[in-house]
This record gives structure tokens, C-alpha cells and sequence, in this order.
């Protein structure tokens, strides 16, 4: 199992990050920082990182990437850990957590990949007549840039890009290093898988909130104010299913709120965890 640790040799209690669709591990360094000294933090890497990866369109649903972090956790955790998943990594996380409850002491979802239901509803009439759900970011994954002659030229192309104007620059380099790869010709690759990437947005889950009210542990939500993923009518679906949820609205970021909010989601994370148990 490869995984991305954190902060290396900390004997602290264990967190698993489960990390978004398209976003390496290290860019959510700014936001767990100020829990390094309370924790022993890893990230599992989600199978688009995988160098010998099966093909894409071998991905029929979501399921895979909770038991893959239900296998993860049996091998390197002794005891029940504290989990936080990312949009595709919080669903990963919920779905888990129901499944094995006894693994988890606590649970954080960082705008989970939870469309209002109203929503899916729709998103699943399309997939039953056979349209494209989500065709916009299922196209714009596709059309990725696999290769560039240096790291340099990568960072360069990726710099201009909307999607990263509210990041830190340290968030910024820790993506351009993770979702690139050396390869023999002294270039490098896109090292997350592109055709992952819009297969896990073909394969959206409809079903998502038959799990909400079988969560057990302690869960902490977190919503980007902005979030086109996560959004109000979601938190107010979630609140409904499961009143003793806590929830924090991050003003003005968007579904990517670790990202471009780190200072504010840190803060948020270690105040639930102080207090929560």
C-alpha cells in the first residue's frame, strides 16, 4: 500500500487523509499543519497514483476506494483512527465508516461529494438513458496535458490556471511536484491517471445519502461557502439525516476549501478534535 506520510516518525494517535479526485496528498499540508503536534498524519494514495493501475473503465462505482481504505487501515493502524476524507476521498470515508464502524473513532468530510439530493436524482435519470452526467469535468479531465520536458515547464503551465488563484504558492508547488512524475527521457509525466480522473466523474454515486444516518462515530462537516459540490441544500439534507452532526462554513472558498483556505480549515479541524472525543 503506498501512502504519503505526512509528518514522518511522529508516534502521536493516527489520522488517514483521503485525499480528492485529481489532488495529491501534500496539498493539504497548510491545513492539517497545526494538528502535527497532536497527530500522526498519512494519506493512502487513491488508484489514479497508482503507477501499475488496472485500466480506467474497469471503475464501475465508488466502492472500490473505501475498500481500499478499509484494507489500508487493517494493515497499518493498531487501534480505531481519526478519519478525514476530501469530496471523492469523504465519500470514500463515509461509506467505510458505515461498513466498519469499529475502525473509526472520528470522522471529518471536507465538502464531501454529496450533490443535493434533488440533484442526484436528476444525475441518475441521465445515467439511466446513457447521457453524461458530469460531461464538462469528465472533458476537462481528458483533455489534460500528460507531458512536459521539465518540472519547470509544468509549473509553468499549470500557473495560470483559475483554479488555483486563491492558493497559497506553497499549495501550488506541493500540486505541480505531486501530479508530476520523472520519467526516462528526462522529462515528466502527469502522474495521476487522467482517464481515472473522468471515470470517477462518469461514476458519480446517486446514492450517497443512505449512509448518513448510519454514521456512528463523532463526524465533523466541512463546507466551502461557495462549494458547487457541497452545497447549502446539502448541509441542510445532512442536518436532517444525522442533528448531531457538526457543521463549519468556510466564508468564501469553494469546494477545494482546504486548498484555498488552509489557516481556517486547520483551525476548525483541531478545535472539533480537542473536543469531540
Amino acid at each position: 500500500m503506498n501512502f504519503y506520510d505526512h509528518n514522518p516518525d511522529s508516534t502521536k494517535p493516527l489520522i488517514h487523509l483521503a485525499h480528492a479526485n485529481g489532488f495529491p496528498p501534500a496539498t493539504y499540508r497548510l491545513a492539517l499543519q497545526r494538528l502535527y503536534d497532536h497527530f500522526h498524519i498519512v494519506s493512502l494514495y487513491a488508484r489514479p497514483f497508482w503507477p501499475d493501475c488496472p485500466p480506467a473503465d474497469t471503475l464501475k462505482d465508488w466502492s472500490v476506494f473505501s475498500k481500499d481504505l478499509i484494507q489500508g487501515i487493517e494493515l497499518f493502524a493498531e487501534k480505531p483512527i481519526i478519519a478525514i476524507g476530501h469530496s471523492l476521498g469523504g465519500v470514500a470515508t463515509i461509506q467505510a465508516a458505515v461498513e466498519h464502524p469499529e475502525l473509526f473513532s472520528q470522522v471529518i468530510l471536507m465538502d464531501p461529494t454529496m450533490l443535493p439530493p434533488s440533484i442526484l436524482r436528476k444525475v441518475w435519470w441521465m445515467k439511466l438513458f446513457g447521457w453524461e452526467g458530469r460531461k464538462e469535468l469528465v472533458e476537462g479531465a481528458l483533455r489534460r496535458r500528460r507531458h512536459w520536458e521539465s518540472r519547470e515547464q509544468a509549473f509553468a503551465s499549470f500557473k495560470g490556471k483559475s483554479l488555483f488563484k486563491k492558493w497559497p504558492e506553497e499549495t501550488f508547488k506541493a500540486y505541480v511536484e505531486g501530479m508530476t512524475r520523472e520519467n526516462s527521457k528526462g522529462g515528466v509525466d502527469l502522474a495521476y491517471s487522467a482517464d481515472w480522473e473522468a471515470q470517477i466523474y462518469r461514476t458519480i454515486p446517486t446514492d450517497v445519502w443512505k449512509w448518513v444516518s448510519k454514521l456512528q462515530p463523532p463526524t465533523l462537516v466541512v463546507r466551502g461557502e461557495t462549494s458547487n459540490t457541497f452545497m447549502a441544500e446539502s448541509e441542510e439534507a445532512f442536518r436532517k439525516l444525522r442533528p448531531q452532526t457538526t457543521f463549519a462554513v468556510v466564508p468564501g472558498a469553494g469546494h477545494l476549501v482546504a486548498q484555498e483556505a488552509p489557516i481556517e480549515v486547520g483551525q476548525i479541524l483541531l478545535k472539533f478534535l480537542q473536543t469531540s472525543r
